[in-house]
């Protein structure tokens, strides 16, 4: 054997050669995850954004309906309690679908191997809704407090 016939490549034909783009076979291409949304994120989401408009129409529905009975003064002058109980059941209930968000938002952050974007935002403004609604209720009972 020569040096000329050493080198010479007896690689076989079909064989990848290091750095060489052209060797007949694929470069091993690495699919990305594409990770799907979790659906109790997504619905901890919906929850949330349902509870803000449920809140901005119980509110306006309650103002309708306490406006016809305030006088020039803004002094009640005939039979609101049922605006104030409308208020309080429709607060109540949307309080209750806040929790509900919150539990379902958790839940979606618990998953693995989906995305957690709506979960997230679910759980933060359910979160954030209910913190306000008990800071609310704390400032009214301390103010009633205060009144004896």
């Amino acid at each position: 054997m020569n040096d000329q016939d050493y080198s010479e490549n007896h690689a076989p034909q079909n064989a990848a050669i290091p750095g060489d783009n052209n060797s007949g076979y694929a470069p091993y291409r690495e699919e990305p995850r594409v990770l799907k949304h979790s659906g109790p994120g997504i619905a901890s989401f919906v929850i949330a954004m349902v509870a803000l408009a449920g809140y901005i129409v119980s509110f306006i529905v309650a103002g309708t309906l306490i406006a016809p009975v305030l006088d020039e003064t803004g002094v009640l002058k005939g039979e609101t309690s049922g605006a104030f109980l409308f208020l309080g059941l429709a607060i109540l209930a949307l309080g209750a679908l806040n929790v509900i968000g919150v539990v379902v938002g958790i839940i979606g952050l618990a998953l693995r191997g989906r995305r957690k974007v709506f979960g997230i935002i679910g759980t933060v403004i359910n979160g954030l809704v209910l913190l306000v609604f008990l800071l609310l209720i704390a400032v009214v009972l301390m103010s009633a407090g205060s009144l004896q």
